[in-house]
């Protein structure tokens, strides 16, 4: 079971009544110390789409979901519902989730900003980069981010983070690019053990 869900916060306004079952006191208290804006309503916005996307699509688990953080802060949901895999991302103006039946990982990165030289450098493989200055000038951007949603939904569904290398037998986890209906944003997912298809459902 794969499901993947978005939802563009932008103008949301999450302290209205009717996103209260959505959120839990602890998500709305820390949000409290943030600073207000686009910032805070995407904090707020990946709980909020993960208990929607619960509704939907396992309406007998918890909601607002209970959830633990491994080391390096992979959300776990607490049992009875330890057997529904989740994870989250957000960028610009959405945020982004999977729900599976075993480990998944998932990025949103906004494309609209050309990486430096540097960056690229750093970021992409040598493959990967043959691969990107082979491109036209006008998609070298949105390859970049592509790269790096696929790096970062690898790392996520491991749970290791951004900072672990990336596993050398990538059949384990498999991941891809999607289309998002956003042409400005890359997103990706990775699933341990296989992929299946699965098309994103905007809320």
């Amino acid at each position: 079971m794969l499901q993947l869900f978005a939802m563009q916060v932008s103008g949301v306004d999450f302290t209205e009544e009717r996103w209260r079952p959505y959120l839990s006191q602890k998500r709305i208290e820390e949000a409290g110390r943030r600073r207000a804006g686009q910032n805070r309503r995407l904090f707020l916005g990946a709980e909020a789409l993960l208990n929607l996307a619960l509704e939907r699509c396992a309406p007998e688990a918890e909601r607002p979901a209970a959830y633990r953080r491994n080391a390096h802060g992979k959300p776990y949901l607490l049992p009875p519902d330890d057997g529904i895999f989740v994870n989250w991302s957000h960028s610009g103006e959405y945020v982004f989730l999977a729900l599976a039946d075993r480990e998944v990982g998932v990025d949103i990165q906004i494309a609209t900003a050309p990486p430096r030289d540097a960056l690229v450098r750093r970021v992409l493989s040598a493959r990967e980069q043959q691969v990107y200055d082979a491109a036209p000038k006008s998609r070298q951007t949105k390859i970049f981010y592509e790269f790096w949603a696929l790096k970062e939904s690898i790392l996520k569904a491991q749970g290791t983070g951004f900072g672990a290398p990336l596993p050398e037998d990538r059949s384990l986890y498999p991941a891809h690019v999607l289309e998002f209906r956003d042409g400005d944003y890359a997103a990706a997912v990775c699933c341990r053990g296989g992929m299946e298809d699965a098309e994103i459902q905007y809320l």
